[in-house]
């Protein structure tokens, strides 16, 4: 009998669920080395998407081609897809132990890493920040695409949704709302952003996404991990992971040694 989650949702396995990640780069095996080693680590198995392509932005291969990519894994039979930054995120967990937590949570929304406090990078408005704490219920719930899990028709449907509504920033006929009043402030600057597109879909579509606001599956970490396990109820604390099996950095490059030691010499084991 197959197990489902509250929701009707099937259970995630390590045979229906898929880890993505991004590899447009010549030398991307050396760029992908602590992902890559945290990976083997802990039992993941990743698959690595366009790989030795020159770099054509974020949107083109985190939701174009991402698009692709996700289509060809449903075929195959895969349900649930984890979609990663390729440079900058590290595994503390084993895939059994994500895959429980996921299981945990999965609701039938997809869900992103909470973005460290204040305005939405890339645009950096408040009130795109406000409007996505509002929908979210949360007002410190920030947007960051460094982490996606979900069932992969959510994220298509994601996709889906965020193609069309940068097709009509494009063609300078934005949506009434959010989208408007973006495009009345900063024109079509951040079109080739696969966060920013999200960020405003998350304004009209906010039954499609959830932030990890509690760190209960990811984390981002603003410095280099001091206190692998600390723990803090303050959602606009960056220093401690809470329960997260997956962290991630977007300032990975400018700690890159220390991240490195810190796989390497295997300092995430407790």
């Amino acid at each position: 009998m197959n197990r489902t989650v509250a929701n009707n949702q099937p259970q995630a396995t390590s045979e229906n669920t898929v880890f993505l990640t991004v590899a447009a780069y010549p030398n991307y095996e050396v760029r992908t080395a602590t992902l890559r080693k945290s990976a083997d680590d802990h039992g993941v198995s990743l698959v690595f998407c366009d790989t030795g392509e020159a770099w054509k932005g974020f949107y083109h291969h985190k939701i174009e081609t991402m698009g692709e990519h996700l289509k060809r894994a449903r075929e195959d039979g895969k349900h649930f897809a984890f979609i990663l930054d390729s440079r900058d995120v590290v595994f503390i967990e084993t895939i059994d132990t994500i895959l429980a937590k996921w299981n945990a949570l999965n609701d039938g929304r997809a869900m992103f890493n909470q973005d460290v406090p204040g305005k939405v990078w890339p645009s950096h408005k408040d009130y795109l920040a406000r409007a996505i704490g509002e929908a979210m219920g949360a007002e410190h719930a920030r947007l960051n695409a460094g982490m996606i899990a979900g069932n992969i028709d959510t994220i298509l449907t994601i996709h889906h949704n965020t193609m069309e509504l940068r097709r009509e920033l494009k063609e300078g006929r934005p949506r009434p709302g959010m989208s408007e009043k973006l495009y009345q402030d900063i024109g079509t600057k951040h079109l080739c952003d696969d966060q920013h597109l999200y960020q405003i879909c998350l304004t009209y579509y906010p039954e499609l996404f959830r932030i990890d606001c509690s760190k209960e599956l990811f984390a981002v970490l603003k410095k280099y991990p001091q206190n692998l396990r600390g723990y803090s109820d303050d959602p606009k604390r960056h220093d401690v992971i809470n329960n997260a099996a997956i962290v991630h950095s977007p300032w990975l490059s400018k700690n890159q040694q220390k991240w490195n030691d810190w796989v390497f010499q295997n300092r995430w084991k407790r």
